[in-house]
């Protein structure tokens, strides 16, 4: 049995489905511990994990860091510089940080969050294995938009979009002032650049939550590259009261636009005015940022709260509207409801962008909605669920969470065998 740590961006995208999969290895006799912020101990805690706190704001990552700019040129140019210079101080002090706390605590085997930049490179310090888990849509796939589709990532602004391709050069793609600062850091450890670790001391797998079947078709992968499925534990999330009686009995249609992000209430007065004039009841929620109150005076008016029961409400709904999470998408997906697809950005238009080549989402970028195409989009949704259903026994036929510790595990063993076979020559 092996003790994995994990080190994972906080968000909730990324949290649950992690804490789903290590539920799946501590089931099968492994410890697991969290290296994490330390408000979400008791979080991590209630499921049966270990934990230790990290004193840092938050993991370097590009979901961190993305902020609206203005159009001034001068101001945007400051906040960009600003923000690529968190990046690599929040990426220096995990660098500095965790080693000696993972030595601390005897984890033997590294789960790394994709977005997380410090993970591979403390792995190599440590010398220990490590296993690279994307969340969303892997990285090295690019987040850009195919040409299958007319999405188009949405900006406020020509700086907004210079900002976006800069953080996404640096941070995805690893270029730019945030390598440099790595491999600076590298090099005075004695370690060659970041580029070949992948020769130098590569992930014994890459697990990818995304499933085959919500990707494009692809003819090379590389060979440890491993589509899993969705990391789903209901047991994991909170109790969270709901106003059920609120309910009234007319197509329900619920709406998430996520948790990381400020989201500007345009877009859900502009669904509001959409479901009233169509007669569907529209549930809000604002994914813990704010109160209730703060939405005040929509048409219908909507039943809106910080927090809510989203599995639940999904399974009632007619129609889901989401910012394109993966994570919701997924839940959606499996209890085989369409999506009107508002993305925004990070990894959303990719994620929408596949969503809609599967015909099973509407998808209207942030600034292209307007109420006239809400309403013709929740109209076509209401009318053909077809492609929804015909996915959902896909989804749910696969327990993403049980093939990836699958794959973990049959790669440790792999890992271990020369090691072995090696001691029992001396």
């Amino acid at each position: 049995m092996s003790h994995f740590g994990v080190l994972s961006h906080s968000g909730t995208g990324h949290l649950n489905p992690l804490m789903a999969l290590s539920g799946q290895l501590t089931a099968r006799g492994h410890r697991v511990t969290f290296f994490q912020r330390p408000e979400l101990e008791s979080r991590v805690r209630q499921q049966g994990l270990e934990f230790h706190p990290i004193d840092a704001p938050k993991f370097s990552s590009l979901e961190d860091q993305r902020r609206d700019v203005s159009d001034s040129s001068r101001a945007s140019f400051k906040a960009l510089r600003r923000d690529m210079e968190h990046i690599v101080s929040a990426m220096k002090k995990s660098l500095r940080d965790l080693p000696p706390a993972l030595v601390q605590c005897g984890v033997e085997v590294l789960i790394v969050d994709e977005i997380v930049l410090a993970g591979p490179t403390v792995a190599q310090i440590l010398h220990i294995p490590y296993f690279i888990v994307s969340t969303s849509v892997p990285l090295n796939f690019g987040w850009s938009v195919s040409r299958r589709s007319l999405i188009h990532t949405s900006h406020n602004s020509p700086w907004s979009w210079i900002q976006d391709e800069w953080l996404q050069v640096s941070v995805l793609h690893l270029h730019g002032p945030v390598r440099w600062r790595l491999d600076d850091f590298r090099r005075r450890l004695g370690l060659g650049p970041i580029r070949k670790i992948h020769k130098d001391f590569p992930t014994l797998a890459h697990i990818a939550q995304l499933p085959q079947c919500l990707d494009f078709s692809r003819s090379k992968l590389p060979p440890n590259f491993h589509y899993t499925g969705p990391f789903i534990d209901d047991g994991i999330r909170s109790h969270i009261e709901f106003p059920w009686h609120r309910l009234d009995g007319r197509p329900l249609v619920y709406m998430s636009l996520g948790t990381s992000r400020a989201v500007q209430s345009t877009l859900f007065r502009l669904v509001a005015e959409a479901c009233n004039e169509l007669n569907l009841q529209l549930v809000i929620t604002l994914g813990g940022r704010s109160s209730p109150e703060s939405l005040g005076g929509l048409p219908g008016p909507p039943v809106v709260v910080r927090n809510a029961p989203q599995v639940e409400l999904v399974k009632r709904a007619e129609i889901v509207v989401t910012h394109s999470g993966l994570n919701t998408a997924l839940e959606t997906l499996r209890e085989g409801k369409p999506i009107l697809a508002i993305p925004i950005g990070y990894d959303q238009p990719a994620v929408a962008d596949r969503l809609a080549w599967l015909g099973v989402a509407e998808v209207l970028p942030a600034k292209e909605l307007t109420v006239t195409r809400a309403m013709s989009s929740l109209r076509r949704l209401l009318t053909d669920r077809s492609a929804a259903l015909a996915l959902q026994s896909k989804i749910r036929d696969v327990d993403g969470s049980q093939r990836a510790a699958d794959v973990i595990e049959a790669a440790l063993e792999s890992h271990s065998a020369p090691h072995l076979s090696g001691s029992h020559k001396h």
